[in-house]
């Protein structure tokens, strides 16, 4: 009986149900679509956010202005300002060296990482933390669509190659045996203080 007829498949169809390199990439697309749906997903939630916090904090600014004189109500806003102006200002400071801090051993320049990302991405709590995980992606991204930023990584042969080279160059001259028959006491205690004598002694 031939495979045929016994419903085996011959060995030809059997190699083309093999998924191709494109077929396998055409499958791993859907994921990294919708990898990429959530995170605008939630950039988008983190946006709407930040603006509903601002409208919250409008209203109860407006709230506590109310029954004061226009006086009081323009103090009130300029300390608002200044107060809104100065926690900018640190959220800022903050974010760059949390930033810096992440960058470290992955860019070649780490403050390279506050120039090419937008900071106003990032957010700030009020206790000054920073997202950990939000920063490390958004540095591994930025690498991605700019890999020259990325530190170059040191070889051991390279970070040994002059310490090698200098130590033998400092190595001292050693005496040889007839050198060592012409010379006074004096010489040879201080070839001995110079350790130009190992090779002789058999020292290492």
């Amino acid at each position: 009986m031939s495979e045929q007829e016994n419903g085996a498949k011959p060995e030809e169809e059997i190699q083309k149900d093999d998924p191709t390199a494109e077929e396998v990439a055409a499958l791993a697309d859907p994921g990294k679509q919708a990898l990429d749906r959530m995170k605008e997903q939630r950039e988008t939630a983190k946006a709407q956010a930040a603006v509903l916090k601002t409208e919250v904090e409008a209203l109860r600014a407006a709230a506590a202005l109310r029954d004061k004189s226009a006086e009081e109500q323009d103090i009130e806003k300029a300390k608002t300002e200044a107060r809104a102006e100065a926690n900018q200002r640190a959220n800022e400071r903050i974010l760059r060296a949390d930033l810096r801090a992440a960058a470290t051993g992955k860019l070649a320049d780490p403050s390279d990482a506050a120039l090419y990302l937008d900071l106003t991405k990032f957010d700030v709590s009020d206790d000054g933390e920073t997202d950990s995980d939000a920063l490390t992606e958004a540095i591994d991204d930025l690498l991605t669509r700019k890999p020259h930023l990325a530190a170059q990584k040191q070889t051991r042969f390279e970070a040994g190659a002059d310490q090698g080279a200098k130590g033998k160059e400092t190595k001292a001259a050693q005496i040889t045996k007839d050198e060592l028959k012409d010379m006074s006491p004096e010489a040879i205690v201080k070839a001995q203080a110079e350790a130009r004598l190992k090779d002789l002694l058999g020292a290492s």
